[in-house]
């Protein structure tokens, strides 16, 4: 088994709505969003196997909007979710799934 994943992957753009092309928001959730899912699901049964955890680490964006950052803050959101519902199914399997929201490093 393996006792712990951690996700840390992420990539950040900015730009308003109406100016950021789509593929920018491809790109964004590609690696933060989907990066996360493909590296969980692959080491699953090795974690659910040892009982380990998963740390996925995503953003304060992935719980509030900000201004220009929308492809950044929906990925984020995704991962948040996808957490929250992992956390639910893997709880029975005694494997524990944290998720980590730091603030802003860059303001701070």
């Amino acid at each position: 088994g393996l006792w712990g994943l951690v996700n840390n992957a992420g990539v950040s753009t900015f730009g308003e709505v109406e100016f950021a092309s789509l593929d920018n928001y491809k790109n964004v959730a590609e690696i933060n969003l989907w990066g996360t899912v493909r590296v969980t699901k692959a080491f699953l049964p090795l974690i659910r196997r040892a009982k380990g955890r998963v740390v996925n680490i995503t953003s304060m964006l992935g719980r509030m909007v900000s201004p220009s950052r929308s492809s950044y803050c929906i990925s984020k959101f995704g991962v948040a979710a996808f957490s929250d519902c992992l956390r639910q199914e893997m709880y029975r399997w005694g494997v524990r799934v944290i998720l980590i929201e730091p603030s802003n490093f860059v303001a701070a």
